[in-house]
């Protein structure tokens, strides 16, 4: 916990930055697309994810995650600087992965009855 402080610190720092990078902007904007159309897929009766996919998904998480406390243990602005840009890719290489499931397994619309 006391490096909470300093983390937050250099994502404030990072983003204060002249020339920031759109990239991680542009990740997240289309990530939060991605789950609101995945969320409405689902709740058409589209698949879900798999048991598979989310253990998966878990793993590479906590991965990052100690990838980012390992970082953090030698210098918390490193860590600080992994953290911004991890995040995003994260969550739209979930969102890549329900975009593919999408397609592989489009919903499937009734027939419309034509009527005399």
């Amino acid at each position: 916990m006391t490096h909470v402080p300093s983390l937050l610190a250099i994502v404030l720092l990072s983003q204060s930055q002249p020339n920031p990078s759109p990239v991680p902007g542009a990740l997240l904007i289309a990530s939060i697309i991605g789950a609101v159309i995945d969320y409405k897929y689902k709740k058409a009766g589209g698949r879900k994810p798999s048991s598979r996919d989310r253990i998966l998904f878990l793993i590479v998480v906590l991965v990052v995650a100690g990838l980012i406390v390992w970082a953090a243990s030698y210098n918390s602005a490193i860590a600080g600087m992994i953290v911004v840009p991890i995040v995003p890719w994260l969550l739209f290489a979930w969102e890549v992965g329900r975009w593919r499931m999408r397609r592989k397994y489009p919903l499937t619309s009734a027939p419309k009855l034509e009527q005399p």
